[in-house]
């Protein structure tokens, strides 16, 4: 649990960063992952020493580091597609769906019991979820984004599945490394590094803001690696538990406090989030 809020509070510092990237440093999706990749290996190669390096050279290694990257690049492309669109706020309500794809694994391949609680805490969140989705459909075209909605939950969903399977042959640090190498270099001709500041309205300023974040990334990147070699459902929560932390940044504004639908779906989510986690302790 205390790796979770760990994740959770390093993530949500990367998200108002990745809006901020598209929003005002006006980077696109290629732009973004370039910058994701590239500006967060050099705070995992100094993590690299104090972390788990098994590797074994094998096919199912090169297949994990692969779709990693390629996981990666679909989230970041895809995001910065959807966040255009939407607010940090209602993407992470919709990523709420992987709960229940998550689950479904732990219980299918991970030979994890099934518990009609915790079904019921998962429900709840997912309910809430719904509830502040649906605030958001009157300024959101959901026509526009649909496709990349649908990919980029895929894409979340893939990550940490491919992670839990491939522990037994890499560790997950050496893992997000190698994919992010690969990431990086095969975004060169499309992101076209050396004019990515000239581009952008913020110039340098903007690039050194989304660069110098990714060293909560990276440590966000192990913590969210260990939760989801232990527990998918664990891993899915991840992203409903940064949206309670959105919302309570939102509440201290005053021109973007959440509507109506937003708090009661928010406050419902709490209740499905500490009930599954209340019932994972008991059991």
């Amino acid at each position: 649990m205390l790796t979770m809020l760990a994740v959770v509070a390093l993530y949500t510092i990367c998200s108002l960063n990745d809006k901020y990237a598209v929003s005002k440093a006006k980077l696109n999706g290629s732009q973004l992952t370039f910058l994701m990749a590239a500006g967060t290996l050099p705070f995992l190669a100094l993590l690299l020493p104090f972390s788990d390096r098994t590797l074994t050279f094998s096919l199912p290694t090169f297949i994990c580091v692969f779709l990693i990257a390629a996981s990666k690049f679909l989230e970041f492309s895809m995001g910065a597609k959807i966040l255009v669109e939407m607010s940090v706020f209602e993407l992470k309500a919709w990523l709420g769906l992987t709960l229940f794809m998550s689950y479904a694994t732990d219980i299918i391949m991970y030979s994890q019991d099934v518990s009609a609680l915790k079904i019921l805490c998962i429900a709840v969140t997912v309910a809430g979820l719904v509830m502040i989705a649906r605030s958001g459909r009157r300024k959101v075209n959901y026509k526009k984004i649909a496709v990349a909605l649908i990919v980029y939950i895929a894409a979340k969903f893939a990550y940490g599945f491919i992670m839990n399977t491939a522990k037994t042959y890499i560790s997950s640090t050496l893992t997000v490394f190698f994919a992010l190498i690969v990431l990086a270099l095969v975004l060169i001709p499309s992101a076209k590094p050396l004019t990515i500041a000239a581009e952008s309205p913020e110039g340098r300023k903007g690039v050194w803001i989304v660069v110098l974040c990714k060293l909560p990334n990276a440590l966000g990147l192990l913590g969210e690696n260990a939760v989801a070699a232990q527990s998918l459902t664990n891993y899915a929560f991840i992203q409903p538990m940064i949206l309670m932390v959105v919302l309570i940044l939102d509440l201290i504004k005053k021109n973007t406090r959440p509507t109506g639908w937003n708090l009661a779906g928010s406050l419902i989510c709490v209740l499905g989030i500490l009930g599954f986690q209340a019932v994972e302790v008991l059991q």
